[in-house]
């Protein structure tokens, strides 16, 4: 299920993603640098951080990642990962600097497991579901595409114990509060709710920079919904969709990805993209 106007998805129990666009971005005309990528049919999961002066960074990255994904297939391996995440970032130009934190699902001989490719400051964090305790937590360096030469290495986890949640964040997540304290661990697809709660909770004008947050279950199974990328816009696009007097009326209701792939005026608006 996909809000538009929250710009907001959720599959319930499995899975919850939400991208918000920092307060002074809006008030300044910048672009949200901040952008998701979420391949349902694959459990394919990323999310990329691109700076104020080429916030479209991050979606160049994740279109190109999503394009590869969609002529090689998803990888079986870290091997294959590494050698799809390689191709994807050598055509990233110098300008175009950006984190990126992948998530992918996979069952082997050795049972369910995740890869997981983190550069840059954006993090990917494996959750206890029963009680929000961190189990693996990947460090920030400062390995961005668009800068350095090549992605890090991939790690694999084993996935046996039951009760894990997969977090993938960019930076600004840390503005709205602890996400191990929240029960997102066990509830991921009340991800947007209690980013919305956080927001209201402030008796001041919260001050956040964007935030692009994926948070899925390890238990999940691929959907069969289109692929959904998010954020990454260009300036001044922003501004236009806060003031924009059609998005609330048009957009601010739950609707599958399908029924919503209908309305391409209304998506675009909203820096959303359905492939």
């Amino acid at each position: 299920m996909l809000n538009p106007y929250r710009r907001a998805l959720r599959l319930p129990d499995r899975l919850g993603a939400c991208l918000v666009t920092g307060t002074e971005k809006i008030r300044c005309g910048y672009g949200n640098g901040d952008c998701l990528l979420l391949d349902f049919r694959n459990g394919i999961f990323a999310v990329a951080d691109a700076t104020e002066r080429f916030p479209q960074a991050s979606r160049m990255l994740l279109e190109r990642l999503a394009a590869e994904i969609s002529v090689a297939g998803p990888p079986a391996n870290a091997s294959e990962f590494e050698t799809l995440l390689s191709r994807v970032w050598s055509q990233q130009k110098f300008i175009h600097k950006t984190t990126l934190s992948c998530l992918v699902l996979l069952d082997d001989e050795e049972g369910r497991a995740a890869l997981l490719a983190n550069n840059g400051d954006s993090s990917i964090i494996a959750l206890n579901a029963n009680n929000g305790t961190t189990l693996v937590r990947t460090a920030v360096d400062m390995n961005f595409a668009g800068r350095s030469r090549r992605p890090n290495p991939v790690t694999k986890i084993a996935l046996n114990q039951p009760g894990t949640t997969i977090v993938l964040a960019t930076d600004g997540l840390s503005d709205i509060g602890d996400i191990r304290a929240a029960g997102i661990a066990a509830k991921p697809d009340h991800l947007s709710r209690w980013i919305g709660e956080c927001k209201r909770s402030k008796s001041e004008v919260l001050e956040i920079d964007d935030i692009g947050v994926i948070a899925v279950a390890a238990a999940y199974l691929p959907a069969d919904c289109d692929t959904v990328i998010m954020g990454g816009t260009r300036p001044g696009r922003e501004t236009n969709f806060v003031r924009s007097s059609r998005p609330k009326a048009a957009m601010d209701r739950w609707e599958s990805i399908a029924a919503w792939q209908q309305s391409p005026e209304l998506m675009d608006l909203a820096g959303i993209q359905i492939r």
